[in-house]
């Protein structure tokens, strides 16, 4: 089978590929990158044909060839970028964009995506540990990975959740009461809005501005958590690359590869589905997130604390990642 290209001019350390048919674990077949031929080994638990998984890339010495089949009997298994029945899985999105009635209409991670977005947010973000400025908490010295939030020290994500309401309190505030905006006795009439006084003008220019300012935030706050996902759990973006004109789209749409510019607050390379989404999709987009970092098959899902899921532990979300050194963040550059 082939793997396609992202568009790296390096070789990566991993990729993923796809199963040519359903295969117990140990079993091999050869697949081809940059027109180099290299055996896969089926991870531990074996893999379903289509299913994706992550492999290191060790080309060796030998001429292209064709899939390897064993002959001994092949069973349907379970996925083995997990670690338990309810492991975030990795390399792919646990299931696809448009899944959101998946558990039911009156799901509460679907009720709260529908009619308090930003409360969904504000628990996605806690779940990765990141502040409500979309900043990603990690070490501070310079002998540490600043992109990888496993090694955090500090706690400020913890106080996310209520920041983020008091974010919404305020601004409820200043657009209900403050700044009001006014009624319009006819808004079909060109001339409705030259009939308002000039103290109305002024609260109703405000209260747009303010308005829009509070949807940019929870724009931006979309795009960092979605390229925080797609980078903890290895997920390539798999559309919109034709939008990144020849440039390699591992360095992202507004930083280079390290993640460092000072536009992407999350310190990861944030990728031109992550924004098209956001601002296409943000349900559909936020709702994605929450399924894919709890398993709601095995956890029950709330809307009223700050993670959204009952009984959540602190580190859940790095759970396994990184371990064994094959997948980890940023691990995966092609698809």
């Amino acid at each position: 089978m082939t793997v396609k290209d992202y568009g790296s001019s390096t070789q990566p350390a991993n990729v993923q590929v796809i199963a040519p048919a359903t295969l117990n674990a140990g079993y091999t077949f050869d697949a081809v990158y940059e027109g180099n031929t290299f055996t896969v080994t089926v991870p531990e638990g074996g893999v379903v044909k289509g299913q994706r998984f992550i492999v290191p890339f060790i080309p060796p010495a030998v001429a292209e060839a064709t899939p390897i089949m064993a002959n001994a009997s092949i069973i349907p298994l379970n996925p083995p970028n997990t670690t338990g029945e309810d492991a975030i899985p990795t390399g792919v999105w646990r299931d696809g964009l448009c899944d959101c009635c998946k558990f039911g209409p009156c799901h509460p991670s679907l009720l709260t995506a529908c009619f308090c977005k930003p409360i969904l947010i504000a628990q996605l973000l806690t779940r990765m540990k990141m502040t409500w400025l979309g900043q990603r908490t990690h070490f501070r010295n310079s002998s540490v990975n600043l992109s990888d939030s496993r090694t955090e020290v500090d706690q400020r994500w913890k106080g996310t959740f209520c920041n983020v309401i008091v974010v919404l309190v305020i601004f409820a505030i200043l657009l209900t009461v403050v700044f009001p905006a006014p009624t319009l006795d006819d808004p079909t009439d060109p001339d409705a809005y030259d009939n308002l006084s000039a103290e109305e003008k002024r609260d109703l220019s405000i209260n747009k501005s303010l308005g829009a300012l509070l949807g940019f935030y929870f724009f931006y706050l979309m795009v960092q958590l979605r390229a925080t996902l797609r980078h903890v759990y290895s997920i390539p973006e798999e559309r919109c690359l034709c939008l990144y004109c020849g440039s390699n789209p591992t360095d992202g749409i507004c930083c280079s590869g390290d993640g460092r510019n000072k536009l992407c607050s999350a310190g990861v390379p944030v990728g031109w589905e992550d924004v098209l989404c956001a601002m296409c999709c943000p349900l559909c987009s936020t709702s994605q997130m929450a399924r894919h970092t709890v398993d709601y098959d095995y956890r029950r899902a709330t809307c009223c604390n700050s993670v959204g899921v009952s009984s959540y532990m602190d580190d859940e979300a790095y759970e396994g990642i990184g371990s064994g050194g094959v997948v980890g963040e940023g691990s995966v550059l092609v698809v």
